[in-house]
């Protein structure tokens, strides 16, 4: 409701107005101003991992705890899995619900937990596990970290492919069209598709830890700079031309998008979760179309504008 009240404020750009209510464009909408910064009412102690499902909710892995939290939009929390020992990854998938990595030296498992509540073991893993990621099908795919494999789980726990790299994985996320992307040793990306082919697919810093899909269609990893602050780094056909996407708050240990490109940070040193809004929607007055409103302390600054309109 704040936000709202907040763009009532604004004086809106000149490519913003619509000047005939029966016929009129949507341009997006940009206002210089810093993002929005709050801290989600939780209390965690090590939060190892944060994603943002297709609903909105926001879901919480806390390793001291051994539970995962959901916190919906209404800012409500809810326990959605408890005694999870060694968590390490969160994914979700809209068919069969929550999927839980837990990883300790030598082995790991997946477990499913469904909307109902149900918590099962759904893999048992021989091996050290790194990454998760679930599909739109509800496959499930994770790594042999340290032999460097890529495995693909169908929804009902066989093994459907494995797919041999060339150093040993850190991490992966979900691509596009099925594939995931995963994170090698030396800041490498490969793409693994369903039908068992690998193809390299850019870079990201060396010494990368995580990955994330952004929902424009482009990976970022989170990593350090020269003076160990953490950062986004948007991968790049080539691994001298990998940029910094963002700056974060220091300490923190994992990162997810909602689906405007927002930012919610977990971070063990403060025990915290944060999320960082500068994209926004808001509905036109007129025809309550969605509009796309970006803040930017880098816009350029607004002119008064003699009337608020779409």
């Amino acid at each position: 409701m704040w936000i709202l009240t907040l763009v009532t404020a604004i004086a809106l750009p000149q490519a913003a107005i619509c000047d005939d209510v029966a016929q009129h464009a949507h341009s997006p909408i940009t206002v210089r101003s810093r993002p929005v910064i709050e801290r989600v009412p939780l209390k965690v102690v090590d939060p190892v991992d944060v994603i943002v499902t297709q609903f909105g909710d926001t879901l919480i892995a806390d390793k001291v705890g051994k539970v995962v939290f959901r916190v919906d939009s209404e800012h409500e929390v809810s326990i959605v899995g408890r005694d999870l020992t060694h968590l390490s990854r969160l994914a979700d998938s809209r068919m069969l619900g929550t999927h839980v990595l837990t990883a300790q030296p030598g082995s790991g498992r997946v477990v499913r937990i469904t909307e109902t509540g149900f918590q099962s073991d759904f893999l048992h893993l021989p091996f050290t596990p790194g990454g998760l990621a679930v599909d739109e099908v509800g496959n499930v795919w994770t790594s042999d970290s340290a032999a460097g494999k890529v495995f693909q789980y169908g929804s009902d726990g066989q093994r459907k492919l494995q797919v041999s790299l060339s150093e040993s994985i850190l991490d992966l996320t979900l691509g596009v069209n099925g594939s995931v992307v995963a994170l090698l040793q030396s800041g490498k990306l490969v793409t693994v598709f369903p039908n068992e082919t690998s193809v390299p697919s850019g870079f990201v810093s060396s010494g990368t830890t995580r990955l994330n899909f952004h929902p424009e269609g482009f990976v970022v990893g989170l990593a350090s700079d020269s003076d160990g602050k953490a950062m986004l780094v948007k991968a790049a056909a080539d691994k001298d031309d990998v940029q910094r996407f963002a700056g974060l708050i220091q300490g923190t240990s994992a990162v997810a998008f909602d689906k405007l490109g927002n930012l919610t940070l977990a971070n063990p040193d403060l025990r915290a979760i944060t999320r960082v809004t500068s994209h926004f929607e808001i509905p036109c007055p007129h025809c309550g179309t969605p509009v796309p409103m970006t803040f930017s302390p880098d816009a350029p600054a607004s002119q008064q504008a003699t009337r608020r309109s779409f």
